[in-house]
C-alpha cells in the first residue's frame, strides 16, 4: 500500500469515527439517531459501491488500451520478423544460385 492509499483509508476512518461520535452525543432521540445512522452508512455504501463500479469501469477501459497497444506491437512485430525473413531467405538464394 503507498501513502496516499494509507493517507486515504485513514481520513475515511477518521471521518467515519467523526460522524459516529457526532451522532451518538447528538441531542436526538434514539430512534431518530438510529435511523440517521442507518440513512448516513446507506449512503456511504451507496457512494462506496457507485466509485467501485467506476473503477471497474476504468480498469477495463486501461486494460483494453493494453490490450489493444500490445497486438499493435505484436503485429508490427510478426511485419518486421517477416521482413527480416524475406531478406534472409533472397539473400540465400542469392548465394546458392552464384555457387550453383
Amino acid at each position: 500500500m503507498n501513502k496516499n492509499q494509507k493517507f486515504l483509508i485513514g481520513s475515511i476512518g477518521a471521518l467515519l469515527t467523526g460522524i459516529a461520535i457526532g451522532l451518538l452525543v447528538a441531542p436526538k432521540n434514539g430512534k431518530e439517531t438510529r435511523k440517521l445512522i442507518k440513512n448516513k452508512a446507506n449512503d456511504l455504501g451507496g457512494n462506496a459501491k457507485d466509485k467501485y463500479e467506476k473503477s471497474l469501469e476504468e480498469l477495463s477501459h486501461l486494460a483494453d488500451k493494453l490490450k489493444d497497444g500490445f497486438l499493435k506491437n505484436v503485429s508490427s512485430a510478426k511485419e518486421k520478423a517477416n521482413g527480416v525473413a524475406e531478406n534472409v531467405s533472397e539473400k540465400a538464394r542469392g548465394v546458392v544460385n552464384n555457387n550453383a
